[in-house]
């Protein structure tokens, strides 16, 4: 009873001193920010002592008096409105490409992921999609309730727990990142894949801000979000269901945070639209009668929908903010050379025998480093100035093996045209000879009867073959690809578990791609054996390149996709279950192209 009567009143949110405590809450989340900052990998060593001494100092001194004037639970608000609004946008992020996030997954249960330190994890390996949408909806309710109070025991105890394990994991994705690096230091033999994004927010930081967050990176935002979370925490039992007024405060101030995150992943509004109807939409569904579900129940299903519907229409389709390199209208050329060198020096590495300490030197120092009195040479260590930055896209190749390729597909163009400058690197005139033991191979130029008399050995016919046959003929269609002006790409990620019931569409589009004289092609890692069995289950003629399985999870989620290039840029794409009629792209992008 006398817990119940504690709920039902209204703490004072003001405390002791509504000024003070706002003074102190903005200096405990200074302290939050200095100290992150103390120990970014970036901060020289100089000013990360400072910066954690002054940041954790901060933050114990400002907790300290925030209890002593009775504001933690002020506190609570900012903390409800800052962790509600970025958990609403992480999961809108991550349920914006379930697939992506699935793929993630994917990598920690992996084998020789999470898998190969807790078995148990590989139990999820054939759920990563459903898990996905799981911890998308997951998010974003939580987000919600704890904005509007509603459920707050059940809440804070859901994101308390949930953020131990992220935590946990983000220190083991760090810990892994670093022992592998090590390893490599050393020379060590490491047998770990380790997982270098965590995937928090998708693809939009690497989409936006130009990276993600690296692991010790994520660690770090998720001890800062387990702070915030255990202040919800332990204010739990003074937080109710928001009243009227504090709707006024709290919807407004978690959209702040939602503004700015939706700014942050280059300006997607699309969550602030999402927070608006989630939160106020709430209020409306949470007064409708129904049944005996209790408000918060109602609340929390209403927003649990609108999650799930997002989640699974993007699974179904194609995100509906594309932050990957293959978005439409980029042009994958210009993706494949926007890196930025590497720029290091060498110096040479030197311990000084009287200290015993190991100096660097510049080559021009010689006069200093070759008195072999006093230093020995120990090796050479890289400092680099500019850590650079890789090409958006560095995978993109498309290979054909000659041997495996159709009468027809020898006739492509491009592939005819090779003929003349790459044909004889790889192959040769051979010939057979035969002798009283039995045959020999060899090439046609070597055959000489000074060498081989016809009194043993007998000359067969004469072929062309393989110089190498350990070494087939591969040739890079990549470039014809990128530099064609009009051309459809079909993906298969998965050929074994394809979307059979688009197959049909596909089927229509190749055979009047073939008419129209629009090159149709399908990139695939899959096996030469399953290409063959798919191509005459299906009855699909079309030509297979070779590509990179993890390069097409990235151009389209869907299995299969369709994708237009002209010249290298993305002009469309489409999933599996909305592929178009061939006559309205030929419309609407060729002959528009040709007015």
């Amino acid at each position: 009873m006398d817990d119940m009567r504690l709920r039902n009143q209204k703490p004072d949110v003001a405390g002791r001193s509504l000024l003070l405590n706002v003074i102190f809450v903005l200096l405990n989340v200074t302290g939050v920010v200095l100290t992150v900052i103390g120990f970014h990998e970036s901060t020289s060593d100089s000013n990360s002592l400072v910066l954690s001494i002054m940041g954790m100092s901060l933050i114990a001194i400002s907790l300290f008096v925030l209890f002593m004037l009775k504001g933690l639970f002020l506190f609570s608000y900012v903390a409800r409105a800052f962790v509600g609004g970025l958990f609403i946008v992480s999961g809108l992020v991550k349920a914006n490409d379930p697939w992506g996030f699935a793929f993630k997954l994917e990598e920690y249960f992996s084998p020789q992921g999470l898998t190969a330190d807790y078995g148990f994890f590989g139990w999820f390996a054939d759920y990563t999609l459903e898990l996905s949408i799981l911890i998308c909806v997951a998010e974003i309710v939580l987000g919600a309730a704890v904005i509007l109070g509603g459920k707050i025991k059940l809440a804070s105890w859901s994101l308390l727990l949930m953020m131990i394990f992220f935590t946990w994991l983000t220190w083991y994705t760090a810990s892994c990142n670093a022992n592998q690096m090590l390893a490599m230091e050393t020379g060590q033999e490491f047998t770990r894949d380790c997982v270098t994004d965590c995937g928090c927010f998708g693809d939009a930081l690497r989409g936006s801000v130009g990276r993600s967050l690296t692991p010790y990176e994520s660690f770090w935002k998720d001890i800062v979000l387990f702070y915030f979370v255990i202040i919800i925490f332990v204010n739990q039992w003074k937080i109710n269901l928001n009243s009227i007024k504090e709707n006024w405060i709290m919807v407004p101030a978690s959209m702040v945070v939602i503004i700015f995150f939706s700014y942050v992943f280059d300006m997607w509004w699309f969550p602030i639209f999402f927070g608006l109807i989630a939160l106020l939409g709430s209020f409306v569904i949470g007064n409708i009668n129904i049944g005996k579900m209790a408000k918060p129940w109602k609340m929390a299903a209403y927003v649990s929908l609108l999650a799930l519907i997002f989640s699974l229409y993007t699974s179904h389709y194609l995100p509906i903010k594309d932050y990957r390199a293959y978005a439409i209208g980029n042009n994958i050329k210009e993706q494949m050379s926007n890196g930025i060198p590497r720029i290091s020096e060498w110096k040479f590495k030197y311990k000084n025998l009287q200290t015993g300490k190991e100096e660097l030197f510049d080559a021009s120092e010689y006069e200093v480093y070759g008195d072999t009195t006093m230093y020995e040479y120990v090796g050479r260590e890289e400092i680099v100035i500019d850590p650079g930055k890789d090409p958006s896209i560095t995978d993109f190749v498309a290979t054909l093996e000659y041997e495996k390729l159709t009468d027809a597909e020898k006739k492509i163009p491009y592939v005819d045209s090779l003929f003349e400058w790459d044909y004889e690197n790889y192959y040769e005139e051979k010939m057979i000879l035969t002798h009283d033991y039995g045959a020999d191979t060899i090439a046609a130029l070597e055959y000489d009867t000074l060498f081989y008399p016809d009194s043993l050995y007998k000359a067969g016919d004469v072929y062309w073959d393989l110089i190498d046959p350990s070494a087939p003929w591969v040739i890079d269609m990549t470039q014809y690809l990128l530099n064609s002006e009009n051309l459809l790409l079909m993906t298969i990620r998965d050929i074994e578990n394809i979307n059979e019931g688009s197959i049909d569409d596909f089927s229509e589009l190749l055979t009047k791609s073939k008419e129209a004289n629009i090159p149709f092609y399908v990139l695939s890692p899959a096996t030469a054996e399953q290409i063959s069995t798919f191509k005459s289950k299906y009855n699909f003629d079309a030509t297979f390149m070779q590509f990179d399985g993890t390069e097409i999870k990235i151009i389209v989620r869907s299995n299969p996709g369709l994708v237009w290039l002209q010249n290298g840029t993305v002009k469309d794409k489409w999933p599996s279950r909305s592929i178009p009629d061939f006559d309205s792209i030929f419309e609407d992008e060729i002959e528009n192209q040709h007015e």
